[in-house]
């Protein structure tokens, strides 16, 4: 009789152990939410006004190119050597001028559309975040990414490990 009593005593205390030793895993797609949220429409306006005031930017700085151009093509017979270097070295600093612009435009639309986009990527990690926590999950996967979306503090060891090296986080 003791020995079934002892048995079942350990029985539950091992299983008590692994349910609370348990894991809950969970998955989102956060880029199918966003794609839907009433604000993305707002996000792109915004880049694509973005988009058209680099256009006229560019379109500007051409304008001003064709005219330089034009303007010491008809003085180039007259100018000397001096001159004439210094006219082909203000169209050369254009030219670079622009190609560079046209190069960094691609890079400051994506910059805009990570600016105007974070809000949403935000809005919808507190969302992820409040269900973990009610769900009692401990770890959320991004679908897309495979990246962590969220994880419970108590599985974070940032700290401990901070502690463990000497270092003091705030």
């Amino acid at each position: 009789m003791k020995i079934k009593y002892l048995f079942y005593s350990l029985v539950i205390l091992f299983s008590s152990y692994t349910v609370t030793a348990q894991t809950k895993v969970g998955t989102v797609n956060i880029n199918v939410i966003v794609t839907k949220l009433p604000e993305i429409g707002k996000v792109k306006t915004g880049i694509e006004d973005y988009e058209k005031q680099l256009q006229n930017d560019l379109k500007l700085k051409l304008e001003a190119y064709e005219k330089e151009v034009e303007a010491a093509n008809k003085v180039f017979a007259t100018m000397d050597d001096e001159a004439r270097k210094k006219k082909q070295q203000d169209i050369f600093n254009l030219e670079t001028d622009i190609q560079k612009f046209r190069q960094n435009a691609a890079d400051l639309v994506q910059l805009k559309q990570e600016e105007l986009m974070r809000p949403l990527f935000s809005k919808v990690g507190q969302a992820v975040s409040e269900i973990a926590k009610q769900e009692k999950y401990t770890q959320i996967f991004t679908l897309d990414g495979n990246e962590l979306a969220y994880i419970d503090p108590l599985y974070d060891l940032t700290l401990k490990v901070a502690e463990k090296l000497g270092i003091t986080l705030k």
